[in-house]
C-alpha cells in the first residue's frame, strides 16, 4: 500500500466523518472503538457515513458490508481491500 493510498483513505474518513459529525476530531477518536460508542452515531447516521465514504473514498460499499465500518480500523481495512481491488 502506497502513501498515497493510505492518505486517500485517511481524507476521506476524515471528509466522510467531519460531514456527519461536524464537531468530530477524528485523530482524537480511538481506532478500536465504534464509531457508534465514540460518536453517538444512530442507524440513520451510520447510513449517512456509509454514503459519505463511498463518496469520498470513490469505492462501492454494499449495504450488507456496513458492519465492516463499525470501527476507524475496519473503515481502513475494508477501504485498503476494495482500493487494491480496484
Amino acid at each position: 500500500m502506497t502513501e498515497e493510498t493510505e492518505a486517500r483513505i485517511e481524507r476521506a474518513l476524515r471528509e466522510a466523518l467531519t460531514e456527519i459529525v461536524p464537531e468530530a476530531d477524528v485523530g482524537r477518536l480511538d481506532a478500536e472503538r465504534t464509531l457508534h460508542a465514540q460518536l453517538g452515531l444512530d442507524s440513520v447516521d451510520f447510513l449517512r457515513f456509509q454514503a459519505a465514504l463511498e463518496r469520498t473514498a470513490g469505492v462501492s460499499i454494499p449495504g450488507a458490508h456496513g458492519y465492516r465500518l463499525a470501527t476507524l480500523d475496519g473503515c481502513r481495512r475494508y477501504l485498503r481491500e476494495k482500493l487494491l481491488a480496484g
